[in-house]
């Protein structure tokens, strides 16, 4: 008898606890600012860009800060960016790089600047403002 009351007990304390913590995680988070963008304010970010793009099917290469040495990047916002951006130009495939003819560049001014520096001539660049670049491998 003594063994149930003691097991009811220690699992009503563990879900005292785990409501406890909720709670305390809800009110230390409620007041820090959101770094996250919606996905309806990354589509109206790149709304311009993906209307540009010249293809409703295919590949298109992307560059963020994080494939930039030395540039400075969230690794979650870099993920979350990349995530949001392929639902943006679906069907499209968005592929790591910009080995592809078609890119998307989402690189702040000092990250494209470095960018600019290792690959001059090599792209035409259509600047969309807000980081946002469409660009495309030259012939040579």
């Amino acid at each position: 008898m003594w063994k149930k009351t003691l097991q009811r007990l220690i699992l009503i304390v563990i879900i005292l606890l785990g409501i406890k913590t909720s709670i305390q995680g809800f009110i230390s988070t409620i007041n820090m600012p959101s770094h996250d963008i919606s996905v309806s304010n990354w589509d109206e970010r790149i709304s311009t860009l993906t209307a540009s793009i010249p293809f409703e099917r295919g590949f298109i290469g992307y560059i963020s800060n994080a494939d930039i040495p030395g540039a400075a990047y969230d690794e979650a916002d870099a993920a979350g960016e990349f995530t949001l951006t392929q639902y943006a130009v679906a069907p499209i495939i968005i592929i790591r790089g910009t080995d592809q003819e078609w890119n998307i560049l989402n690189l702040d001014p000092k990250a494209y600047e470095k960018w600019q520096q290792t690959n001059a001539n090599e792209f035409e660049v259509v600047d969309f403002r807000g980081g946002m670049y469409l660009v495309r491998k030259v012939d040579k």
